[in-house]
């Protein structure tokens, strides 16, 4: 199965921006609005207006908006103040140290706004006088997993504004510095899906082979019709993306979705239970709500 990111906002017409850009002045209350708080409040992102109109100044001169920032737009944040506030976040939670995301829910001021003044997080950290967090190292894989985690709970491709409102575990720096910016983040991960893997464990001993659809016995002796398949029960993370995919993030009993309702916990489970011989391959698994999931496990109790 192909996976495919959507299409990067090429064809919008111009009433459509300039409508948009228009309503996200009359919410601000302002009439200057810069690309970060457009994006932030818009439902595109800042290119489609710089390609249609040239420039960020165009398009706010043709919506008829500032193409200046007020002397009050220029007021800068004195650094002590926001270390002041990753401080008052720190007591609040009642914490010698709090990461970017625990910043992000309770803080005053984005993480984009203070990281601009300070080379790291651990440096805003020391200069508020509080503990450095501990350095681990993050893998593709774990980055994989959380975007695959934003795309099921969102029913749908997630967006630079979701990492920017903290709906990830990892900072949007985080994934531009992996990967060279969030479009390429999901590039990566489509390609990381769509990867035919084929990882031999223990081929010399004749035993396995682990593909996208399970794992299959394979023999190099000549007694090869005397093993029995045998998939393993864990879901690995790209067969689990192709079954969402596939059932398109609803819940194939009653086609509940996280797109519709936040509150809708999507998982993945065999048709016929592993327990009783179902195999952990892609037709014998399917998209279900967590209620449904429930339900089924009911059903199939001895």
């Amino acid at each position: 199965m192909k996976f495919e990111l959507k299409e990067h906002h090429r064809n919008i017409c111009e009433s459509d921006l300039i409508s948009d850009l228009k309503e996200v002045a009359c919410k601000l209350n302002k009439k200057y609005v810069s690309r970060n708080e457009y994006e932030k409040n818009g439902k595109y992102s800042a290119t489609p207006y710089i390609r249609t109109f040239g420039t960020w100044t165009n398009a706010l001169k043709i919506a008829g908006l500032n193409i200046e920032r007020s002397p009050k737009d220029y007021k800068r944040i004195p650094d002590e103040m926001l270390l002041d506030d990753v401080r008052e976040v720190a007591e609040s939670l009642f914490k010698d140290s709090i990461s970017t995301k625990e910043y992000i829910e309770h803080g005053n001021f984005s993480v984009q706004t203070i990281l601009a003044r300070f080379p790291s997080w651990n440096d805003v950290l020391e200069k508020a006088k509080l503990n450095k967090t501990s350095y681990r190292v993050i893998t593709d894989e774990e980055l994989f997993e959380e975007i695959e985690r934003l795309w099921r709970q969102k029913g749908e491709q997630p967006t630079t504004t979701d990492i920017k409102s903290g709906l990830s575990e990892y900072s949007l720096n985080t994934y531009s510095r992996r990967f060279g910016g969030w479009r390429k983040a999901l590039f990566a991960f489509i390609e990381y899906i769509d990867k035919n893997t084929e990882t031999i464990d223990n081929v010399e001993k004749g035993e396995f082979i682990e593909t996208d659809t399970g794992q299959e016995q394979i023999l190099l002796e000549v007694d090869k019709k005397q093993l029995k398949k045998r998939t393993r029960r864990d879901i690995n993370l790209r067969l689990r993306f192709k079954v969402l995919q596939r059932d398109g993030f609803k819940c194939c009993a009653c086609g509940a979705s996280p797109a519709k309702d936040p509150s809708v916990e999507l998982h993945v489970d065999h048709i016929i239970p592993w327990s009783k011989g179902g195999e952990t391959v892609l037709e014998n698994l399917q998209t279900l709500c967590s209620k449904c999931n429930l339900g089924k496990s009911d059903l199939f109790e001895e």
